[in-house]
């Protein structure tokens, strides 16, 4: 009896040991886990890995100029979400949205010295800072939609890796267009457009002169003020942000203005970027990579800019000018954007930018945007 219970026993335990032998991934492995993390599973970083286990946590303040509420910051928090998971949490962020750190000029400044340590910028305020990135802002370089005019910006940043950018680490860059005059006045032709005192980016100025206007600098959380006192007629912005900063309040009508293109980058202090451990940067621009195809180029910015309606049940009438007078305007604008290139030197840059362009639009043009959720 005794035999045969030792004969089961052995035979008991060589079994359990081919049974072991036999499988090649052991069912604890994080590579066949689904909630496995992208740390664990060292997704985009050749299946090595990332240790944190010596890693700093992080919080990064993050200075956003825009409200809470807009649409373009939330997009940007979820870009930060996916950072924050493909760093376990080691790298977080902390939002400070609506201006609380820095207004949309400062911002830069504010990163570059500390007091952010993450910044959403743009780049309609880099005058006399970034020439390169400043011609971004001209029109003149047409984009199917946000999605090619992201991707297209987003490897311009990539592939120049501009001398101007030195101070910051570069997370990504990004356009959006469908602009707008949101005005007290009616503008129905371009001849209305004269004598018209139109706050803008510094950037717009030479544009919105070439139109006949009076641009007026201001940042767009001032200009409620200046529309109800009168001090302008109107702003040049993102039909958005017009909504987002409550212009409709203090507005008549709105101008959608096609040949507008407002680029942004997201820059990170350099010493806050170089405090990271290797494996946290790594899993940091992996992260961004994940984020900015998800959220940031993916994002239904101007769904406000294709529907308008908001702006129609606030009691404004949406003016939408002829083709005959878009006509008009792209000649007006259509030089300006080669003669700033040429004359801060960026003419390859803009070559390169119009080579993107032509790249991703023909990727992007039938892209449905109405199959992305919006964010909550």
């Amino acid at each position: 009896m005794r035999k045969t219970i030792c004969v089961i026993l052995t035979l008991a335990f060589a079994l359990a040991l081919m049974v072991g032998c036999s499988s090649s991934t052991p069912a604890s492995s994080p590579a066949s886990s689904p909630s496995a993390s992208p740390a664990a599973t060292g997704e985009a970083s050749g299946g090595s890995g990332w240790d944190f286990s010596d890693a700093n946590r992080v919080n990064l303040t993050f200075a956003m100029y825009l409200p809470e509420a807009d649409v373009t910051t939330k997009y940007m928090t979820q870009y930060f979400d996916v950072i924050k998971e493909y760093t376990e949490g080691t790298v977080d962020y902390t939002l400070f949205a609506g201006s609380t750190i820095a207004t949309g000029d400062e911002v830069l400044d504010a990163v570059r010295s500390g007091l952010a340590d993450v910044g959403f910028f743009s780049n309609g305020f880099a005058a006399g800072q970034m020439p390169i990135s400043y011609m971004l802002e001209y029109p003149g370089v047409d984009y199917a939609n946000d999605m090619a005019a992201a991707f297209a910006i987003n490897e311009w940043y990539e592939t120049l890796q501009l001398d101007e950018m030195k101070d910051f680490k570069v997370l990504f860059g990004f356009g959006q267009g469908n602009g707008g005059f949101l005005t007290t006045v009616p503008l129905r032709s371009v001849d209305d457009f004269r004598g018209v005192q139109m706050r803008c980016a510094p950037v717009l100025a030479p544009v919105m002169e070439a139109y006949g206007m009076i641009p007026t600098s201001m940042t767009i959380g001032e200009v409620y003020e200046a529309l109800r006192t009168g001090v302008v007629q109107g702003a040049m912005a993102m039909i958005p942000a017009h909504y987002s900063f409550r212009l409709h309040e203090v507005g008549s009508y709105i101008t959608p203005d096609p040949f507008y293109m407002c680029s942004f980058t997201m820059l990170m202090n350099l010493d806050v970027w170089n405090s990271l451990t290797p494996d946290q940067q790594a899993a940091v621009e992996a992260g961004s990579k994940v984020g900015f195809e998800r959220h940031v180029a993916h994002g239904r910015y101007n769904e406000k800019a294709f529907v308008l309606s908001e702006f129609e049940n606030a009691g404004l009438e949406v003016i939408n000018l002829s083709d005959a007078e878009l006509a008009k305007m792209a000649e007006i604008n259509g030089p300006l954007q080669e003669q700033y290139a040429a004359g801060v030197g960026g003419t390859e840059a803009l070559n390169l930018l119009k080579e993107l362009a032509e790249k991703y639009n023909s990727i992007y043009a039938d892209f449905d945007f109405t199959t992305i959720p919006l964010p909550q």
